[in-house]
């Protein structure tokens, strides 16, 4: 269950209403190794809900196995993040909310962050957290556990971890020391090696506040252009988007789930509102 200071409702799209409840015998983020879990959790007995998704030939309904199943087969996903009025009414900005969508417009999860205000005040975006990707179904599908990390020249190395419920690791988003370009390295949760090196532009030094507001990673491994991201201004919603391309058609969901997870941590080291 997610965990907010007052109870409330977020409206992100037609088809998506995350709800959030005080909890307060449950911390908020958490700084020392634990299991992260969620209800409802799939079982032999309760397998996880029907998904209703839209393809170009119509719309149909299918069990995934796991929660991050219905990226498979799309050719990308784009991340668009909500505004709430208490962003422009106060010093200490919100938690962020964010909606990722499929190419056709349909919200595929609803992304709501989980921090204390105290972190969101004194560390800005390099804040721990954590984001909870809720589906259409509401069911917890993925969850994205940040720790604090500061630097003005990166010198502390940012990562991010992808967990799957009931409280599995899928892999880790780990930034390398590099001078030259931002680098990062996705690793796989169970062997702990890197699938897949995500590069940002040349030349653009190792100064987290280098990069423009529009700028392009791209993900390889093996010499292959796998997927690739960028952070672009849309006119039609006058607002920037991050957005994911797989360029290769074979990407597993599990795979696509942790470039989906690299994403978010690009997003708050390089594009959210500095302290």
């Amino acid at each position: 269950m997610l965990q907010n200071d007052a109870v409330r409702t977020l409206q992100y799209d037609s088809e998506i209403r995350v709800a959030q409840t005080t909890n307060e015998a449950e911390p908020r983020v958490y700084d020392a190794q634990i299991s992260i879990t969620a209800q409802p959790r799939p079982t032999s007995e309760a397998p996880r809900i029907p998904l209703p998704i839209s393809t170009v030939a119509g719309s149909r309904t299918f069990i995934p196995l796991a929660g991050y199943d219905c990226l498979a087969d799309l050719p990308s996903v784009h991340i668009e993040q909500t505004f709430e009025l208490n962003d422009s009414l106060t010093a200490v900005s919100s938690e962020n909310r964010y909606v990722v969508r499929s190419p056709l417009g349909d919200a595929i999860f609803a992304a709501s962050e989980s921090s204390t205000g105290r972190n969101r005040m004194i560390w800005g975006a390099a804040r721990p957290f954590q984001m909870h990707l809720l589906d259409k179904t509401h069911q917890e599908a993925l969850v994205f556990r940040k720790k604090l990390a500061v630097g003005a020249i990166c010198c502390q190395p940012k990562n991010l971890e992808i967990w799957i419920p009931p409280g599995n690791v899928l892999g880790r988003v780990v930034q390398s020391p590099t001078f030259t370009q931002p680098e990062f390295y996705i690793e796989d949760g169970n062997t702990h090696q890197p699938v897949f090196c995500v590069e940002g532009p040349a030349n653009s030094g190792f100064c987290c506040y280098c990069l423009p507001k529009e700028c392009y990673f791209k993900i390889h491994s093996g010499g292959d252009l796998r997927a690739s991201i960028d952070h672009k201004w849309l006119a039609s919603k006058s607002q920037y988007t991050t957005n994911i391309y797989f360029s290769d058609a074979r990407l597993t969901a599990k795979e696509r789930a942790l470039i989906l997870g690299s994403a978010f941590l690009l997003e708050y080291m390089y594009f959210q509102k500095r302290f």
